[in-house]
């Protein structure tokens, strides 16, 4: 994976091309099972390698004395977010000596006894530290990028796209590679990091359960919610083309095909919020959209279902098997190892009293036990301010160009959802948020958002 990564990243790097830097940083946030690097245990994942390459374009920009004028506004509405990172870092210092000893965690990594552990300063707290400010500066130098009059902000969102499609069709390669045996499947390619337990082998009934370019279904699930968030709302709104309807349709068939717990109650959520959203702001067609759009889904599934029942009942038979041990997946042994990480990690919030075991000490299965036994209230709180507060600015920005289909409305729109996603998935079930390619995403989100409420949208075909 290296061997494609950092030959790109290296071109695009003396070209002088910080855009195609960003796509392929987006496109290669899919590959999160494969390395580019490996340094002993750690494997650094495809989409660094060209934000690396980024950082370091945008990093000597700054070092010759070129400016953003345009950027302050952009970084002082995301104080918030960034005071945030700086209490985890800081916590990640300090919180780790304060209870030393006092409290059990569950480490990043488990020894082979999968035991919780007494607190220390570890490897762990350095490596996520590592994780979260290379995030940082990714998200801050994107914000300065995007200010530039030849930043194309589509393309970012288009290759988002590109990227879900080639995780969808390498989906559709391992289901044939797992069914039918003779056909062969690049493993030492795409799940090539040290640092994952990669779970490609699970079966839900007689039926593989796939994971695509991911370490593990509920992974490949996460992922696929948030490009199915966006493509669903973009259609709705009539944003788009070929390529977003193609996408809807592919993340659908593909996230079925995870058999992902996860995925399917996030879709119940997804489906949820259209119907509250599209009753409350009272929006006759995005209503009438919605229900035509319901209505054909229950069509469609309803004649596969009779065209499965007459020629290949044996399918319908393997749906069920699948739908019932995904229904009893409460009783498995894996949900009731992850169901005690997370209370294990609740009661840590309480034992530190609300300040937390430090940033990388601790690993829950599900995101808000993760941010309450690692950042503590205090961390916490500031994400629940910095998200109430973007949330608030996205709503009367929209309102406010309601009957406006410009670029930036559709970036707005189409970023806010494939994050949102995102993080109801993670809400979910799983530990923990952000990569690369999703701090590129919210920056291509404030950015639109500063730029609308400027009076400077981008103009353009959404």
């Amino acid at each position: 994976m290296g061997l494609i990564f950092w030959p790109l990243s290296l071109i695009f790097f003396f070209r002088k091309d910080p855009q195609r830097l960003l796509e392929l940083t987006v496109i290669g946030g899919v590959f999160q099972a494969a390395a580019v690097l490996v340094l002993g245990g750690l494997g650094l994942q495809p989409s660094m390698a060209p934000g690396m390459m980024f950082i370091a374009f945008m990093g000597l920009q700054l070092a010759l004395g070129i400016t953003f004028p345009g950027a302050s506004r952009q970084i002082k509405f995301c104080l918030p977010l960034l005071l945030a990172f700086s209490w985890a870092i800081l916590g990640s210092i300090l919180l780790p000596r304060l209870f030393e000893g006092k409290v059990l965690v569950w480490p990043q990594k488990l020894d082979e006894l999968a035991t919780r552990m007494p607190l220390s300063p570890q490897r762990g707290n350095i490596t996520q530290d590592t994780y979260l400010i290379l995030d940082l500066v990714m998200f801050i130098m994107t914000l300065l990028f995007l200010t530039r009059r030849e930043a194309d902000p589509r393309r970012l969102y288009l290759a988002y796209l590109i990227g879900a499609m080639l995780a969808c069709l390498i989906g559709f390669w391992e289901m044939a590679h797992r069914l039918i045996g003779s056909i062969p499947f690049p493993k030492t390619l795409l799940y090539s990091n040290p640092g994952w337990a990669v779970l490609d082998t699970q079966m839900s009934g007689p039926v593989p359960r796939i994971n695509a370019t991911f370490a593990e279904p509920s992974a490949c699930a996460t992922f696929l919610i948030g490009t199915l968030y966006s493509t669903v709302w973009s259609t709705l709104r009539g944003y788009g083309g070929w390529l977003t309807r193609l996408m809807l349709v592919m993340s659908v068939i593909c996230l079925l095909m995870t058999t992902s717990t996860t995925g399917y109650v996030a879709m119940l959520v997804g489906l949820m919020l259209l119907v509250i959203y599209a009753i409350v702001t009272r929006k006759r067609q995005l209503f009438r959209r919605l229900m035509m759009f319901i209505g054909a889904g229950v069509l469609c599934m309803g004649l596969t279902t009779l065209a499965l029942a007459a020629f290949a009942p044996d399918v319908i038979k393997a749906a069920s098997v699948v739908m019932l041990e995904t229904q009893d997946k409460k009783q498995s042994v894996s949900y009731e190892e992850r169901t005690q990480k997370d209370n294990d990690s609740y009661q840590l919030a309480l034992e530190t009293y609300g300040l937390g075991t430090g940033w990388g000490s601790n690993r829950s299965s599900s995101l808000l036990p993760g941010f309450l036994s690692t950042i503590g209230i205090v961390g916490v709180l500031g994400l629940v301010f910095w998200n109430g507060r973007l949330f608030v600015t996205i709503f009367r920005t929209l309102r406010a160009v309601a009957n406006e289909q410009s670029l930036d409305a559709w970036m707005i729109e189409a970023t806010f959802t494939a994050l949102l996603g995102r993080t109801v998935a993670t809400l979910i079930s799983g530990p923990v948020l952000g990569t690369m390619d999703f701090y590129v995403l919210l920056a291509v989100l404030v950015s639109s958002l500063m730029r609308v409420q400027a009076g400077k949208g981008k103009t353009g075909h959404a």
